[in-house]
């Protein structure tokens, strides 16, 4: 398969479902979205099949003190599996597994709550399951989502994504009756590199889908119009995008407004810019109309951020930033001098160096408590395996700042 570069994860979507479309109209077909960039996926490619669509969790069970390595996993209906040979190589205990287990189930269950508004989770025994993902890297979540299935008895797996390495594919094959893959990139980087917008997908994203779907009547209607999410309602419906700074100059003095485009990907990534924006000035009341202090802290937080990641976790996480946010992310970036070795102390030391002089009064000189706002508002972008991987690299000092 040829390299192939989506709009987005929708049109994403709809190219996989020209790809599946020997399913269309066959009886117990059903379509699960990993949450949460695989949903908007497989909306495209339920509403194409005329299947119905729900959401399938999955999370991972780290082991204790090492949570970047996964000792196996939960999912939705009530399913564990796990990583024998990291259980046995790590000696660890049943508690340990049922603790782990009962803290991940809660977190499980509040998402469900989140995602589903008290809808039960489609049967699957018996039926034809499309499982959906926005992209592949190591594959590990979809084997744990395969595995997870397996135990609910469907007749048939399929796994369908826009981009994986091939290698992840071929390893797929051997799991599932079938792997769709749009694209395989070679050589593949990160998931982001097949996608012009890549900016995380919310948990209201996830929820209005969900909602769309349930609306949208019996599976063979192939109807979205009725609470369509945003994005599918008529043009004049749409609320219109609050502005975004552009700095004229690098102290940010002198700030731009945009306005809605008409390009939904741009209006999108506006959006988007803004509530990360917004959410640092509600903490500190600062007014919209001197949006350059939020900007600033952004900025400087990224940066410092981004110098102490390799170049490769460099990359990975700017391919999930909205667009507008990614050209904060990479002004002035010099990647022959990374990773620059910093603590938590140091790490604060340096954003303090860097900030101006009138914010740092603003905020009475509490840097930790600056850096905490921005990277909380960051992380409704970021997927939270690769947030978590970001902090696996660093000092445990400053992964507990991150968290």
């Amino acid at each position: 398969m040829a390299d192939r570069l989506f709009q987005d994860r929708r049109d994403a979507g709809r190219v996989l479902a020209g790809l599946l479309g020997h399913y269309r109209g066959r009886p117990g077909v059903v379509v699960l979205g990993l949450p949460r960039g695989g949903v908007p996926v497989a909306y495209e490619i339920a509403g194409a099949l005329a299947a119905p669509l729900d959401v399938f969790l999955v999370h991972k069970l780290g082991v204790p003190y090492h949570e970047e390595l996964a000792m196996g996993a939960i999912a939705a209906g009530g399913v564990m599996v796990l990583n024998d040979d990291v259980v046995w190589s790590r000696g660890l205990s049943r508690e340990t597994i049922r603790k782990a287990a009962e803290r991940e189930r809660r977190a499980l269950l509040r998402r469900e709550r989140l995602y589903r508004d008290a809808r039960p989770m489609i049967e699957l025994d018996g039926r034809v399951v499309i499982v959906v993902d926005d992209g592949l890297a190591t594959g590990a979540s979809m084997r744990a989502a395969i595995q997870a299935l397996g135990r609910l008895r469907p007749a048939r797996i399929v796994v369908a994504v826009p981009a994986a390495p091939a290698s992840t594919c071929r390893e797929l094959e051997a799991m599932v009756d079938e792997v769709v893959c749009a694209s395989t990139p070679t050589p593949f980087f990160a998931v982001g590199q097949s996608y012009v917008d890549f900016t995380q997908t919310g948990d209201a994203e996830v929820r209005d889908l969900l909602r769309a779907a349930a609306r949208a009547g019996p599976p063979g209607t192939g109807s979205r119009d009725a609470g369509g999410p945003p994005g599918d309602r008529p043009e004049e419906e749409r609320s219109r995008s609050p502005s975004v700074p552009l700095p004229s100059d690098p102290s940010g003095k002198e700030m731009s407004r945009m306005v809605e485009t008409g390009f939904t990907t741009f209006d999108t990534t506006v959006n988007k810019t803004n509530h990360v924006l917004k959410a640092i000035e509600e903490a500190y009341g600062w007014p919209k109309g001197r949006r350059n202090r939020s900007y600033s802290a952004l900025r400087v937080v990224l940066h410092v951020l981004r110098d102490r990641l390799t170049v490769d976790e460099v990359a990975r996480l700017g391919s999930q930033l909205p667009m507008l946010t990614r050209g904060i992310y990479y002004g002035s970036w010099d990647p022959r001098r990374l990773p620059i070795e910093m603590n938590a102390g140091e790490f604060m030391a340096r954003v303090r160096s860097t900030l101006p002089d009138k914010i740092l009064e603003e905020i009475d000189g509490d840097v930790e408590r600056l850096v905490h706002t921005v990277v909380h508002a960051l992380r409704e972008h970021v997927d939270e395996e690769e947030w978590e991987d970001i902090r696996s690299i660093v000092p445990k000092d400053l992964a507990a700042v991150l968290a």
